[in-house]
């Protein structure tokens, strides 16, 4: 569960910014974290105020002028900005929040890891595999079916289901960040149009093809709202997919990962520490936090797919999915 306390903007702005993710069935850690206002002629008294323990003054590098106080005994934050209505101090707040969710999620023990996650036909898909390789523009993709649901277009966490052997994705409210690749490669469609006009109101023509470096941030909310559909923030896992752009291919094909190949490849993608997630938040995580490597117990195959594979990947998958669950 997530607890804020703040003023109404801020609260208002945390609740569109997290919509589906943070609700109290969904989420097995807790966060708290208040926001306070200061009077002006206050302000330097308590910048300067000698703290007790459990408290503790923490530096934002995203906001250095925000007075931030950690309270590691009740695993809560204190935040002073110098004004509350700001924008950049609402980010902060958003932030500071996945951060707290993060550290609680590392300290029970669930890793988090660097991957997509989307669910199809209620059972989870990982998109899992090195930097630019796909991960992105495959989800794009999967998106345009009618039973595909966004769970998480960049990290996830791994937590228990109650009572079973098998485990869940956990998504997490991360802006998702696109290139001009990853649009022009999908169909024509209410997801393409959407893009193309948010990238066009940002950068311009989408078909210049802008530096690899350039991305289009969009909330995993309005992706799954230009297809009709909502946010899933967690679902059963059942297979992961390591995908693999390949210019020569001509048609998508699967390759199974043996259990070498499989723990190599989430062993990569572990994220070992809450600074590697959200290093300007660094100083709100307990350092002393690690997350373990668990591997889930499920299929993993390599995705070999050509640049423009769209809808043969998503009903490759599709089939692969209804092989899996008559035990093929």
């Amino acid at each position: 569960m997530v607890e804020i306390n703040a003023p109404s903007p801020i609260v208002d702005y945390v609740r569109w910014y997290t919509e589906g993710y943070f609700g109290s069935q969904q989420s097995p850690a807790q966060a708290r974290l208040f926001v306070h206002g200061v009077p002006p002629e206050r302000w330097r008294s308590v910048r300067q105020s000698r703290l007790a323990p459990p408290l503790r003054r923490a530096v934002l590098r995203s906001a250095p002028d925000m007075i931030c106080l950690v309270d590691d005994g009740c695993r809560a934050v204190h935040l002073l900005p110098p004004v509350a209505s700001e924008h950049q101090s609402l980010l902060v707040v958003v932030r500071i929040l996945r951060a707290l969710v993060l550290r609680e999620l590392l300290a029970r023990n669930h890793p988090f890891f660097h991957a997509a996650c989307f669910a199809l036909r209620g059972m989870g898909v990982a998109l899992i595999g090195s930097h630019t390789a796909g991960k992105t523009t495959t989800l794009l993709h999967a998106l345009g079916h009618p039973e595909v649901a966004l769970v998480s277009n960049d990290k996830f966490a791994l937590v228990p289901i109650a009572g079973s052997e098998p485990i869940a994705a956990l998504g997490f409210p991360i802006q998702a960040g696109i290139r001009a690749g990853s649009v022009l490669a999908l169909a024509e469609g209410p997801l393409r149009s959407f893009l193309v006009r948010r990238w066009s109101q940002r950068y311009g023509d989408v078909e210049a093809r802008y530096s690899r470096d350039t991305r289009l941030q969009v909330r995993p909310q309005e992706l799954a709202a230009a297809v009709g559909s909502v946010v899933m923030p967690r679902c059963r896992l059942g297979m992961a997919i390591e995908p693999h752009l390949d210019p020569q291919a001509t048609i998508p094909r699967l390759q199974r990962l043996n259990s070498a190949d499989c723990k190599a490849l989430w062993a990569r993608n572990l994220l070992h520490h809450p600074a590697t997630v959200f290093p300007q938040q660094a100083a709100v995580a307990d350092p002393a936090i690690r997350a373990e490597l668990r591997i889930p117990q499920i299929p993993a195959y390599r995705l070999i797919q050509p640049p423009a594979a769209g809808p043969l990947t998503v009903r490759l998958l599709e089939d692969l999915m209804c092989r899996t669950a008559v035990g093929e």
